[in-house]
């Protein structure tokens, strides 16, 4: 009895053992799905949420139609006096735009559009580029507003020392996230990262990226839901400029978008 017992033991093993490894594997091919089908989602729901507008289905007027909708963008700011913020990509410049002129603009030394931006088709990119996206939501590594708290010098000697010494606060790492209200995330970096704080912000900035998208992935699947894809534009320049520039911005700017 006792052997029968043992031998029905070792018969279940196995059976349990390849009745969870089909588990897995299900699991994981579910998951690399949701994974791959995610832009298109992404791509549908935009569809769904925008005006048509009106395309000519012409290769060689793609640039024309592409540079039409950076201009009515641009027209379509609010006309009060508020700072928006312009990405001129065949310029490689980051400006800041009020009142209809462009008041201030840095050289990007990097700019990486995500892959579902670059493939856009070109009624897609018009319906989505020719007016400005509203920033739902941002974080950075750098305070909006600093508090300086100066004592008055009492010898010719602190004088001079208080105007020469640098404010470190402009130079303070400076990781930027943008979040427009279509889901489009602008991460914004400094191009030079000399410092052991700068590697530590460096760090600590794409860490935060990949725990959210990876925390976002397996949230789906355990809620059976689509995965929300995050389409990126990823910009880089001087921290100083990068600093002035979101000191410069309303909490809740516009962001006008022109690519080729």
């Amino acid at each position: 009895m006792e052997a029968q017992e043992k031998s029905l033991n070792k018969g279940r093993r196995p059976t349990l053992l390849y009745f969870a490894l089909a588990m897995i594997l299900i699991v994981i091919i579910f998951g690399l799905v949701k994974y791959a089908m995610a832009p298109v989602h992404k791509l549908a729901v935009w569809k769904q949420t925008q005006e048509t507008i009106a395309v000519y289905d012409d290769a060689k007027l793609d640039s024309i139609q592409r540079l039409i909708a950076f201009r009515n963008a641009l027209l379509s700011l609010p006309k009060k006096d508020s700072i928006h913020l312009i990405v001129n990509v065949p310029d490689s410049t980051l400006g800041l735009f009020i009142n209809g002129v462009l008041i201030y603009n840095v050289k990007m030394t990097r700019m990486k559009l995500d892959p579902v931006l670059r493939k856009l088709p070109q009624s897609m990119y018009v319906q989505t580029f020719s007016k400005p996206l509203s920033v739902a939501a941002s974080e950075a590594s750098i305070v909006k507003e600093p508090i300086i708290e100066k004592v008055a010098p009492k010898t010719p000697e602190e004088l001079t020392a208080s105007v020469t010494s640098p404010d470190t606060l402009v130079h303070q790492p400076v990781f930027i996230r943008l979040i427009t209200d279509n889901g489009i995330h602008f991460l914004i970096t400094q191009n030079e990262n000399l410092t052991s704080v700068d590697k530590k912000a460096n760090r600590s900035f794409w860490r935060g990226r990949r725990m959210e998208r990876a925390k976002s992935f397996f949230t789906a699947m355990v809620k059976f839901q689509p995965y929300e894809y995050q389409p990126s534009v990823i910009l880089e320049a001087n921290d100083k400029a990068l600093t002035a520039i979101y000191r410069a911005l309303p909490e809740q700017p516009k962001v006008v978008v022109y690519y080729e």
